[in-house]
């Protein structure tokens, strides 16, 4: 029979956390908009347009997101007894799309720009405004990484992930400028716009697999395996153990596995054996779910979810 640990975990993580950034987010995004729409306007940079249209990407993509985050962490109900956390790997993925969907308007914008240059003007406000930016932007990373420390949320990651390569996106909206100030060479502006677009693009893709990988139960990674695995077989009663499978929801880890026992142990100690190793596993993963089968000494034939080929 198999043993389910449902612990309450809000004392050991705290998930609702997650949301707490959003607020400064929002505030951020539109002072960072109004700012750089007028640098846009007096300048006509095209590195600058590009930083502008992926700061407008970061308003509606942080707005979703928190509105299915608020989703996510609805408690489990009767027909959706595992809870609501895969609506992260569905807002993940459209934060990629409407990512990439900038970085291939930024692309055509550019091009159009190629064939009818515009000259630059009030570098400087535009170089100012990159810099004011940058400094709101750490401290919106700054309180996204405090929140994940207690939340490990996906949706809360990729917001992040996006918002540091921010930090970078308008360093090179200064370099742009810098260069076109010195020396009015327009075609670097050019370049660093391409460039800009291709890295939003490839932050569009990591955050699409990483979604992928949690909506089709991808394993969590195989450092996390191998110290479950130390656990379980650092316990002196357990002999052995086999099909450990695990699968991320959201916030939440999903663990089970089979450990073979004493054949000769009372139901009650087996049950006390597996309490322990809830507790141990908790004690290193307070965000996950656990099953535990015991299974007597030897008697490992069961075929109840074993992968082919696959013993661990």
């Amino acid at each position: 029979m198999a043993h389910f640990h449902d612990v309450n975990k809000q004392n050991l993580y705290k998930p609702s956390i997650a949301l707490i950034p959003f607020y400064l987010t929002f505030v951020v995004v539109i002072i960072i908009v109004i700012l750089k729409g007028y640098a846009y306007y007096i300048s006509g940079s095209t590195a600058l347009l590009g930083s502008l249209v992926d700061s407008l990407g970061d308003g509606a993509i942080s707005l979703i997101t928190f509105v299915t985050l608020r989703y996510s962490l609805k408690p489990p109900d009767k027909e959706h007894r595992y809870g609501h956390g895969k609506a992260e790997g569905f807002s993940a993925l459209l934060q990629a799309s409407v990512i990439f969907g900038a970085a291939i308007f930024l692309i055509l914008e550019t091009i159009n720009k190629f064939f009818f240059p515009v000259v630059i003007q009030h570098q400087m406000f535009g170089i100012l405004v990159s810099v004011i930016t940058i400094f709101l932007t750490i401290l919106v990373v700054i309180a996204q990484k405090i929140a994940y420390r207690y939340a490990p949320s996906l949706a809360l990651k990729a917001d992040s992930t996006h918002y540091t390569s921010d930090i970078l996106l308008n360093l090179l909206v200064i370099i742009s400028l810098v260069i076109n100030l010195l020396t009015n060479i327009v075609i670097v502006d050019l370049l660093m716009g391409v460039g800009i677009a291709l890295f939003i693009a490839f932050s569009a893709f990591k955050i699409a697999k990483e979604a992928t990988d949690m909506l089709m139960d991808k394993e969590i990674s195989s450092k996390a395996r191998d110290k479950i695995i130390k656990i379980v077989k650092s316990h002196k009663d357990v002999i052995s153990m086999h099909d450990l499978r695990t699968r991320k929801s959201g916030m939440q880890i999903y663990i089970s596995f089979d450990v073979e026992l004493e054949s000769t142990l009372s139901l009650k100690k087996a049950h006390d054996i597996t309490v322990e190793l809830d507790k141990a596993i908790l004690a290193e993963f307070p965000n996950a779910e656990i099953m535990i089968h015991k299974d007597p000494e030897g008697l490992v034939s069961d075929h109840r979810h074993k992968v082919k080929g696959v013993h661990y």
